[in-house]
């Protein structure tokens, strides 16, 4: 025999070693890619859905906020919807609501917002209930709950929990 000059020797993958490899990377690049585009439906885009939803919590948020901010509540159900009127603390700042008024209609399916004596706002539709719960102690409120169920969102369901930092009283 005669010994290998190193020169010579080829080093490198045969055939077999290439298409294996190649094959476990393609199986590797399908499932990230799949993965990859599940992921994708789980942010929320742009669509008309997603802006629905962002439209809710925007909505639900200023609700929220004119909730910690009421001394007194006045809540009325109806079979023709619902009317949420709250009057606010005086914050002693110009252009402070003194009153704001949430109505909600089962027949237009819309939560319109009022504030002092401004014109009403639609601030969502497409809603298919509104519910709201008061948690008392006597006269005064502690925790509002509200559950609102709409139509044209990815989450349909909507619940809203405000501790009242003021006991509002209910009348």
């Amino acid at each position: 025999m005669r010994p290998r000059n190193r020169l010579n020797a080829r080093s490198g993958f045969t055939l077999i070693e290439v298409a294996t490899s190649l094959s476990v990377v393609s199986v590797l690049l399908l499932g990230l890619s799949s993965a990859v585009m599940i992921g994708s439906y789980a942010i929320p885009s742009k669509t008309d859905t997603g802006i629905a939803d962002q439209t809710v919590i925007d909505a639900l948020n200023q609700y929220r906020s004119d909730l910690r901010e009421a001394v007194t509540i006045k809540y009325r159900s109806s079979g023709g919807g619902a009317e949420i009127q709250l009057d606010m603390k005086d914050a002693g700042a110009a252009g402070s609501p003194l009153s704001v008024v949430y109505t909600y209609s089962n027949i237009s399916d819309t939560l319109v917002r009022k504030v002092d004596l401004l014109d009403e706002v639609i601030v969502m539709s497409g809603i298919i209930s509104f519910t709201v719960s008061l948690s008392q102690d006597g006269p005064d409120a502690n925790i509002a709950y509200t559950l609102l169920v709409t139509s044209d969102t990815i989450q349909k369901i909507f619940e809203v929990h405000v501790a009242l930092p003021y006991k509002p009283e209910v009348i």
